[in-house]
């Protein structure tokens, strides 16, 4: 569930990235992406790219460690998901 949470919160983002495309150079807060909109000249297709594969990577790396039967899976998974949980309030009161 919790890996359902991550996706859906990160594909959300992404959604409001491409819905307000014309506003987000001025109004993005991470210094990533503002340097990855920098670089891609204003356009959101670098950033969207790699917003999708640090996604994906997380996800993966989480379904590696479930597999592997790491101890750890829990207490990283329901972090990661806490974070994205706090950031899915900030993204919908802001």
């Amino acid at each position: 569930m919790a890996l359902v949470v991550i996706a859906a919160v990160s594909l959300f983002d992404t959604f409001l990235i491409i819905h307000f495309s014309e506003v987000i150079c001025s109004t993005e807060q991470n210094p990533i992406g503002r340097w990855l909109l920098s670089v891609g000249d204003g356009s959101i297709g670098i950033f969207v790219r790699f917003k999708l594969a640090g996604t994906l990577v997380v996800l993966s790396a989480l379904c590696a460690m479930w597999l592997c039967r790491s101890r750890l899976v829990f207490p990283v998974t329901t972090s990661v998901a806490s974070y994205q949980v706090g950031l899915f309030m900030y993204l919908t009161t802001a």
